[in-house]
């Protein structure tokens, strides 16, 4: 049987511990819109250059490499911005 003071001092690490997560999650939260606003800017801040490379017309090794690289990106991007949805529409923050 644990003491009064045993008690108080479990009780105390219980709080922390549950505090602890609390701050982890807001965290989590942030950090997810953080995220999806990063990748929102991707668009924008490179369109010069996806512009150019929609306009290519592969007549050269590089061209058609710029062309590969972007669509491999672009199925990245759509997964990650799908993941960060997903997290974000699953994930309860109402009490954040």
């Amino acid at each position: 049987m644990a003491t009064a003071s045993q008690v108080k001092t479990g009780l105390d690490e219980i709080s922390k511990m549950i505090r602890a997560s609390e701050i982890r999650i807001k965290n989590a939260k942030s950090m997810l819109a953080e995220e999806s606003a990063v990748l929102a800017s991707i668009p924008t801040r490179y369109a010069d250059v996806i512009a150019t490379i929609n306009g290519y017309v592969p007549t050269g090794p590089f061209e058609v490499l710029a062309q590969d690289e972007k669509a491999k990106l672009q199925v990245e991007f759509l997964a990650v911005r799908a993941r960060i949805d997903t997290l974000t529409a699953t994930t309860e923050w109402a009490a954040l």
